[in-house]
């Protein structure tokens, strides 16, 4: 799944200020929030979801009161999903950091002037790396390494306490990679977080699952290490009911969601140490949000989905364990479903204080309503005219009648070098094959062994120039034909053809 090491940061600030805390009700809260789907370094895969799990961290953070900065470039679904946060995202990249860091810093130096106590979460959703015996996390276009969460991010926003969530792929290099027998061997950008920690500033909420392999799964639509602890940050993971979550309450909350996956590779870990100044994480209390209360008269699996499908938490109480937490704000209704026997609950978008005892379950449905039905009913939301039509681009076709396009002027100059000079490689090595012929067939029978000795000489240097010729050639024709064949950026396989009339030769292909 994704890993860990640091947290990132966000882009300028958040749309919608966070909701004012009064005096002495604890520390003001910050979060800095980026999620990086594509990284700097082009050989990992490009990721689902990232950029769904930093809109959701600034949903939970706003909800919890914090001044949100969020970094990530959505994807069109995305997009659909979180309309309002379009405008606030700006893309994960270094020069957008900065501004990111240079805001939040000077928010803290405000609230600190004020005598106000300050928190702030650096949290990252994206991929890790390691590179020199060195761990970093990926921005689209800059690495992050561990020095650089110390100077640019910590010492340059100078909160009073740090907290840094992150789940990034190949985090588990950052916390150790594995040796024989399973022993992890520290590395130098770990350990230098650690010696930061010592601080008594600085927490840390690390995925640390021992797959190299980013952990998204489509029914989260989210990272599963990522939605875990945003399911226990809202409320789940708190166990003893104190309105508080403790970095070992949340430990312990992902490490049970877990237990059940028999496959380590599979399973997410969670590396939690907190400040030496304190073990809590977040507390809910601090702030006014929409609660659900679930009593504890029995045990179930329930998860909570908003009205466009948006799986938002999953929690599974005990018999005797009440669980309350806090609610997505939004104009539609929510769904929380209990798994057993796929039961539904319609929460409306009215009351602060919502409890599962005074809802009304749904039937068992064959096909799941509540969110899907929520979301299937804006079909035909909108009207259908001839502007609709006019504005509609249709879908390139990937089969092989699609329509012709030409490669890039680059492409096609470059192809048809290659092509030429697979054609010049080819007469070369005609020109070698008669040359060595006309050697192998030169031989009298009163030659002298110096004569036989030079002939075969020349006979060997002609096979060798041929094969030689032979290999440029077709290189050489491969590679032209796969620039001019290749797709274009739209997914348009291009045709290839020469001659002229009825007698032309075409050639087609798919890469």
């Amino acid at each position: 799944m994704r890993r860990v090491i640091l947290a990132a940061v966000a882009t300028a600030l958040s749309a919608a200020p966070a909701r004012a805390q009064a005096p002495g009700d604890g520390p003001e809260a910050f979060a800095l929030i980026v999620g990086v789907n594509t990284s700097v370094d082009r050989e990992l895969p490009t990721l689902r979801y990232a950029d769904d799990d930093a809109a959701l961290y600034r949903d939970l953070f706003h909800e919890l009161g914090a001044r949100t900065y969020l970094l990530a470039r959505f994807d069109d679904n995305t997009q659909r999903l979180h309309a309002p946060l379009v405008a606030e995202a700006r893309p994960p990249r270094r020069a957008e950091l900065e501004l990111a860091i240079r805001a939040a810093a000077g928010a803290v130096a405000q609230a600190r002037a004020r005598g106000a106590r300050t928190v702030l979460y650096f949290v990252y959703a994206g991929h890790g790396n390691v590179r020199d015996g060195e761990s970093y996390l990926g921005l689209e276009d800059d690495r992050l390494t561990a020095a650089d969460l110390e100077q640019r991010v910590v010492a340059a926003v100078h909160a009073d306490q740090t907290h840094m969530i992150i789940d990034a792929c190949y985090s588990g290099l950052l916390a150790g990679a594995r040796g024989p027998g399973g022993e992890r061997r520290p590395l130098h950008g770990f350990s230098r977080l650690e010696r930061l920690a010592d601080d008594a500033t600085l927490g840390l909420v690390l995925s640390t699952s021992s797959a190299r392999e980013s952990h998204e799964w489509d029914g989260f639509q989210a990272g599963v290490f990522s939605h875990e602890v945003r399911s226990g940050l809202a409320g789940a993971a708190d166990a003893d009911h104190d309105g508080r979550i403790s970095y070992r309450e949340l430990a312990a909350f992902v490490a049970r969601a877990n237990a059940a996956i028999p496959n380590e590779r599979f399973r997410p870990d969670i590396y939690a140490r907190p400040p030496r100044g304190g073990d809590e994480l977040v507390a809910l209390g601090r702030v006014p949000h929409r609660r659900l209360e679930v009593d504890g008269g029995r045990a179930a699996h329930y998860f909570l989905e908003d009205g466009r499908g948006v799986r938002r938490m999953d929690f599974h109480n005990q018999v005797g364990q009440p669980v309350t937490v806090v609610l997505p704000r939004g104009d539609g209704p929510l769904f929380l479903r209990r798994t057993h026997d796929n039961r539904e609950f319609r929460l409306s978008a009215d009351g602060e204080l919502v409890t599962l005892d005074a809802l009304t379950a749904d039937e068992p449905r064959i096909a799941a309503r509540g969110a899907a039905h929520e979301s299937f009913s804006l079909a035909f939301a909108l009207p259908f005219d001839e502007d609709a039509v006019r504005g509609f681009a249709m879908p390139e076709r990937d089969t092989g009648d699609a329509p012709v396009a030409d490669p890039p002027s680059w492409r096609r100059r470059a192809g048809w070098g290659s092509l030429g000079l697979g054609g010049a490689a080819i007469a070369a090595s005609a020109v070698s094959i008669v040359w060595t012929r006309a050697a192998s067939h030169g031989a009298a029978p009163g030659d002298s062994q110096q004569a036989i000795v030079a002939r075969n000489a020349r006979i060997s240097r002609g096979n060798t120039a041929t094969a030689l010729s032979l290999s440029i050639a077709g290189a050489a024709l491969a590679t032209g034909a796969a620039l001019l064949l290749w797709p274009d950026h739209r997914g348009v396989v291009p045709t290839l053809s020469a001659g002229a009339g009825a007698g032309s030769l075409g050639v087609t292909g798919a890469f």
